[in-house]
């Protein structure tokens, strides 16, 4: 009995852990997979190909980083996967506990909040509603349900759940949420 909880309990991990390293397989750009919990996945993929750096380099560089990020500021990120046999499309896969540590880590300063808690004034830009129709703040505001991503550099977002609302810095294709980088970019989703 206790070998069938053990393999159980093992079946359980890995598929937990292969769920995470499909991220890289499914995602070529740089994207963020916001959860309905508020931690995110990260997807970075980056071009070393004409530069000097070697795959064990990359990989002991991000792990070095990450661990003096916990130890200094208390455990929220690790590496999920990198795939770094193709230098020209390395793909690293970070997950993170929440948006601070994200920000603390990528020393940016994104929000993640649900929309009962931010101010109308935050929610700048014109707004398009997920039946494809234009929003006024004061319209999410109202409905008083989802949460709030406010992202201030270019790539593609993907949440679990629906998209509610979107800005004019941010174009939805498939289900993925693509951010200008110009402005601030604003998502509510549920």
């Amino acid at each position: 009995m206790r070998k069938l909880k053990r393999i159980a309990g093992l079946i359980v991990v890995v598929g937990m852990l292969t769920g995470c390293t499909n991220y890289a397989k499914q995602y070529d750009k740089n994207t963020l997979i916001v959860n309905r919990n508020g931690s995110i996945v990260e997807v970075s993929v980056e071009d070393f190909k004409d530069s000097k750096v070697k795959a064990e380099d990359i990989e002991s560089y991000v792990s070095e980083q990450i661990d003096n990020y916990n130890s200094n500021v208390g455990k929220g990120i690790k590496m999920v996967s990198i795939d770094d046999e193709d230098l020209s499309h390395v793909k690293l896969v970070i997950s993170y506990d929440d948006v601070n540590s994200y920000d603390a880590f990528n020393l940016l300063e994104y929000t993640l909040t649900d929309v009962n808690d931010i101010a109308e004034e935050n929610l700048t830009g014109s707004y398009t509603s997920a039946q494809d129709k234009k929003a006024k703040p004061s319209d999410i505001i109202a409905e008083g349900k989802g949460k709030v991503m406010i992202i201030s550099e270019a790539t593609d977002v993907v949440v679990k759940g629906s998209i509610l609302y979107y800005n004019d810095e941010v174009s939805v294709k498939d289900g993925v949420a693509t951010t200008s980088g110009k402005k601030s970019a604003v998502i509510v989703f549920k």
